[in-house]
């Protein structure tokens, strides 16, 4: 941490951030149990229920041609694998590297070649050659925004291009995560009328962790010109 005072005003700030954290953590759990109950689950659903028409067929003593049974099994395997898919996303989500050992860039770096190993999706990636030995707060805040900022654009902007891009301006860490995704009309997320919507969840999350390690966070997309998300935080913060 640095020598400078820290204002009461900034204190309120990172208090009022903390608590919104503790309140978006809440949300994401929810959130990742209802991705498994949409996703996960019903595929693994309707994949039981293709089974049991077949043994349901088999015990009436129904004959199946070899081309109904390769079509039945083609539609296992894809279920399967998509169920499977998702597995390793959420694995991949909640499996967190050494930040107190491994530089910033290390971190970044392994992030981005674990992402496009899950999706398939190819990601661009600019890194600073010199090492970045921010603190604890500033390595998880910027893994956790860049791991969100990575997923949203797949999953949801269906982006099949990324970019990543991570760089030290004048003592400060710059993080730019860019997509070709279908992009979206940008929420308020300063101010009073910052949303609390729940589908900005994400984007809430992003803002109060850069706000916990006295960063700055930008977000510039619009329907149909993919996203751009900018985080700037203190080198020693």
């Amino acid at each position: 941490m640095s020598g400078t005072p820290i204002s009461p005003t900034a204190l309120i700030e990172e208090h009022l951030a903390a608590r919104r954290i503790l309140a978006v953590t809440e949300e994401e759990l929810q959130r990742i149990v209802l991705d498994i109950h949409d996703g996960l689950a019903q595929r693994l659903y309707v994949a039981q229920t293709q089974l049991s028409l077949i043994k349901q067929k088999r015990r009436q003593g129904q004959a199946i041609s070899e081309a109904e049974w390769d079509e039945n099994l083609q539609r296992l395997s894809g279920l399967l694998e998509e169920a499977l898919q998702e597995i390793r996303h959420f694995l991949g989500s909640f499996r967190a590297p050494d930040f107190a050992q491994r530089d910033t860039a290390v971190i970044i770096h392994n992030l981005v070649r674990q992402h496009e190993a899950l999706t398939g999706c190819p990601v661009a990636l600019i890194s600073c050659p010199e090492r970045l030995p921010a603190s604890l707060p500033v390595k998880i805040a910027l893994y956790r925004i860049c791991q969100e900022a990575l997923n949203n654009a797949y999953r949801h902007a269906h982006a099949t291009e990324q970019s990543v891009r991570l760089t030290l301006e004048d003592q400060m860490i710059c993080l730019e995560i860019s997509d070709n995704g279908q992009g979206f009309t940008p929420p308020p997320l300063h101010g009073p009328e910052a949303t609390e919507q729940a589908e900005h969840i994400g984007l809430r999350g992003m803002r109060d962790r850069v706000g916990l390690v006295n960063g700055q966070f930008e977000l510039h997309t619009a329907p149909g010109r993919g996203t751009q998300i900018i985080v700037k935080v203190p080198l020693h913060e």
